[in-house]
């Protein structure tokens, strides 16, 4: 073996060996920077996490707590606390890539928070002892006073997928009540999907995803498509990447473009849901739940 090659072989394995043991590490918990969820807020948790309370539903989107989700990308801040997240009754799951499903966060859940997830994410909990009911795009599933759509997305769906494609293995969500629509994209690039949504759903807040599959342009784009008056940036502040440094201009530039539209969250801020546009229907009192469950 060549010294240069016995040199990369030691760093290697130094590198290996203080990941592995971070990666099992206890996270640091953080009471101060996530408090309590504010009633009838979007509240930002990092990355593509945020804690959703509609008329005192919690819904929390893609939780991911783990210190590392791959050994390069570690964790930036601490998690939420046990009692930052007790009242959760609904988890979205919008794929299954590592940085948007943990089998171990989701195990700090309550056991009767409902799990919905697309057919690979299902599957791969159901891997794990964890039930989970199948969604696929116009799948719905009730919830009091309103509802939660299934929706495309185009993204790899599997667990180490890397293709993407609007085939439903990865779905965005949209949530309706009385009183507002709210549509997590989840992951995913620019694609006619957005018209669709926007045309269909008519939201008045998207938590849009800003990173490396979407961002200038596209996002104007995505933006344009969707005609929400509100939208909230997300898939950033958790975790180390190489998109890190690109972000906060991307978030900036749309900022730039669109002025008080976009409402940029920090990790733990909450933004107050507000009263419905004129016009918007009202979601429908009774929606048939054509979500199924899966289970080992």
């Amino acid at each position: 073996m060549t010294h240069g090659a016995l040199l990369a072989l030691m760093v290697l394995i130094a590198c290996t060996s203080g990941c592995a043991s971070s990666i099992h590490q206890r996270p640091h918990v953080d009471g101060v920077l996530y408090p309590e969820p504010s009633a009838n807020a979007i509240t930002f948790w990092g990355h593509a996490c945020a804690y959703i309370d509609v008329g005192g539903f919690g819904i929390v989107t893609d939780p991911v707590f783990m210190q590392r989700w791959v050994v390069v990308r570690h964790r930036l801040i601490p998690i939420p606390p046990p009692e930052a997240y007790d009242q959760t009754q609904l988890i979205l799951i919008s794929h299954a890539h590592h940085d948007h499903l943990d089998p171990k966060t989701l195990a700090r859940f309550s056991p009767n928070a409902v799990i919905l997830a697309p057919v690979p994410a299902a599957r791969y909990l159901s891997r794990h002892g964890i039930r989970a009911h199948v969604m696929s795009p116009g799948s719905e599933y009730r919830i009091p006073g309103g509802s939660v759509t299934a929706v495309a997305a185009n993204h790899p769906g599997g667990r180490n997928a890397v293709k993407p494609s609007a085939d439903g293995r990865a779905v965005g969500y949209v949530i309706r009540t009385s009183t507002v629509t709210i549509y997590y994209t989840g992951d995913t690039k620019y694609f006619p999907g957005f018209a669709t949504v926007g045309a269909q759903y008519r939201p008045d807040i998207v938590l849009l995803n800003v990173n490396r599959h979407l961002h200038s342009t596209d996002a104007l784009l995505a933006i344009a498509d969707l005609g929400a008056p509100v939208v909230i940036p997300a898939h950033y502040g958790a975790y180390s990447g190489p998109s890190v440094r690109l972000e906060p201009r991307w978030r900036g530039e749309l900022v730039q473009a669109l002025g008080s539209t976009i409402v940029p969250l920090e990790v733990g801020e909450s933004m107050r849901i507000p009263g419905p546009r004129s016009g918007v229907a009202p979601a429908p009192a009774s929606v048939e739940d054509t979500s199924k469950c899966i289970l080992r």
